[in-house]
């Protein structure tokens, strides 16, 4: 679950966490409905980049940021929350304006409990979740790309979008972003879910008020036709993570081909006569050795605060044209792929190198903050 770009990588390539159990009735007669409609807030009105978080340990010896005592008061461990409150005045200052949570409703993973002990009543950040729907799930197979057809798979979707929405978007609505009135759940690896995938989700955006906001990997532009129907069922788009083997060639890439996705969702708009979100992503690194024992890919550090200022300069230059004027999406505390751009401690191993800008300290927060901030 942890070497999630590499992992997404993959997938991409192989197609070119108490609830209900998933056999159980999909529906409770006794269980109130759920509303129609989710008063939180509105995803358009958000302003500054949002921070992609995480209820996992951290674990230094496959880590490859080391964020400071004040926000991780216990190494091996999870954070508490007092270091959730810390994280939120951070965050604030350096300009987030909303969150993003990693979440499976996995009964067996310890998700949910770690957000209620130390975020749902901890702040009022805005929030929404990433839904683990790939790794450690009730579906089949429990880790990897996932076969929509079939009815086992698709209940168990359903169940855990119900869950999703009772134990947390109802009862955090206040503080839920939604669009239009709708709740926004986000699959970080869209791609994945093989078969009719796109009937699925009119069905589940039938029942209940959510939204979908997908990563299709841009990086490598999907052509094949039925990932493009399932993309296309989307409510819009944000990748998880960005890889190239050097940071330039990344920014470059990824610019490139967000304007040709642009396109894409004209298209689509076309097609459905719906309308689609595009949320930009930064990426501060990406390196997972430690994770590996330095198997796998290359990592990928800007060689100066200049690459990775240009690569911000990218994102906002297209606000309001590629883009939607909203975000970035950043990984925040996501340790183990060197991309967390949480506050972190300078020592050997993060010190700044002659053709290696880490950006230690709250040098990766300064440049958002810089670029898009609140």
């Amino acid at each position: 679950m942890f070497a999630r770009l590499s992992a997404v990588l993959l997938l991409i390539l192989l197609f070119t966490r108490s609830v209900p159990a998933i056999d159980s009735p999909t529906a409770d007669a006794n269980r109130p409905p759920v509303p129609t409609r989710i008063d939180g807030v509105e995803i358009e009105q958000i302003h500054g980049w949002l921070a992609n978080i995480y209820p996992w340990k951290y674990l230094p010896t496959v880590s490859t940021v080391f964020p400071v005592r004040s926000l991780w008061g216990r190494p091996n461990d999870y954070q508490s929350a007092a270091d959730i409150a810390e994280q939120n005045h951070l965050l604030a200052e350096y300009g987030s304006g909303a969150d993003v949570l990693e979440y499976s409703p996995n009964p067996g993973l310890p998700d949910h409990n770690q957000w209620l002990r130390t975020y749902f009543r901890n702040g009022s950040r805005p929030f929404f979740v990433l839904y683990e729907h790939v790794f450690g799930t009730r579906l089949l197979p429990v880790d990897g790309v996932k076969d929509m057809t079939l009815r086992y798979n698709r209940e168990g979707f359903t169940n855990d979008i119900d869950s999703i929405v009772r134990n947390v978007i109802v009862p955090f609505h206040d503080r839920y972003v939604t669009y239009h009135g709708r709740a926004v759940i986000y699959l970080w690896a869209a791609a994945a879910m093989n078969g009719d995938f796109a009937s699925l989700l009119d069905e589940v955006r039938a029942k209940y008020p959510v939204a979908f906001i997908g990563s299709v990997g841009l990086m490598n532009l999907p052509t094949d036709p039925s990932v493009l129907r399932t993309v296309r069922a989307l409510d819009g788009f944000m990748d998880y993570g960005l890889y190239a083997p050097s940071y330039e060639e990344m920014t470059s890439t990824y610019a490139q081909n967000s304007g040709q996705w642009r396109r894409m969702i004209r298209r689509f708009e076309a097609e459905t006569g719906r309308t689609y979100l595009f949320i930009p992503t930064f990426q501060a690194a990406f390196d997972n050795t430690k994770f590996t024992g330095g198997e796998g890919r290359t990592p990928m550090y800007p060689r100066s605060r200049g690459e990775a200022i240009h690569h911000a300069e990218r994102i906002k230059e297209e606000f309001g044209t590629v883009y939607d004027p909203i975000g970035p999406f950043a990984v925040f505390s996501e340790l183990i792929e060197g991309a967390a751009v949480i506050e972190s401690q300078c020592i050997s191993d993060t010190l700044d190198k002659r053709d290696r800008w880490v950006g230690c300290g709250t040098g990766r927060l300064d440049i958002l903050n810089s670029f898009f901030g609140d």
